[in-house]
């Protein structure tokens, strides 16, 4: 039996129609009852105004995803010389650009979710904001959250597989994998 697929067929390796699906409605459920009461709770409204310098990504949504720039990478940031984890987000930005409107707000969900603490808990196992943890903490909160099952795990491979796949599409990053890049015409 291939390593990739599990017993039921599914598969394992990434997250799958089904999978997408999913996320989408339990991301929308889980916003729907906590993102209500967070403008009554915190005085304040969400903004869906993109941060300066972005098309759609929002100033929680780059205060959220900066401090997982460099974990979820791994070395693929280093591997660019002078590469800033703003230069991989707004590779992000870049991505969302291709998407549909519709998963581009189910990305949003997830993201407003994870700015509350007990969404986050859920999720990650951390009630500490991704920003105030150390590079440490920051690691074990990223493992613990890709070992979960269920919603947990949807919601890591949508969040991380766009970050990683909008940074690798970057010529740069491309680059620095070893591949070469497509092969020109002309060039028998």
């Amino acid at each position: 039996m291939d390593q990739g697929i599990d017993r039921r067929g599914a598969d394992r390796r990434g997250i799958g129609r089904r999978g997408f699906l999913k996320l989408g409605f339990w991301g929308s459920a889980a916003l729907a009852s906590g993102a209500a009461l967070t403008p009554l709770l915190t005085g304040c409204s969400r903004s869906d105004t993109p941060a300066a310098g972005f098309a759609h990504l929002r100033d929680n949504d780059v205060s959220l995803l900066r401090p997982l720039v460099k974990p979820v990478l791994g070395g693929g940031l280093a591997a660019v010389p002078g590469a800033t984890a703003d230069d991989a987000l707004h590779a992000f930005d870049r991505l969302l650009e291709g998407g549909y409107a519709g998963t581009r707000d189910q990305l949003f969900q997830l993201m407003d979710l994870l700015q509350l603490g007990a969404a986050r808990w859920w999720l990650t196992g951390t009630w500490a904001a991704f920003a105030d943890q150390s590079d440490t903490e920051l690691a074990a909160t990223l493992a613990q959250w890709q070992s979960k099952e269920g919603f947990a795990q949807l919601a890591f491979k949508g969040l991380t597989q766009p970050l990683g796949m909008a940074w690798y599409v970057t010529p740069e990053a491309a680059l620095s994998t070893g591949y070469p890049g497509p092969p020109r015409t002309g060039n028998v």
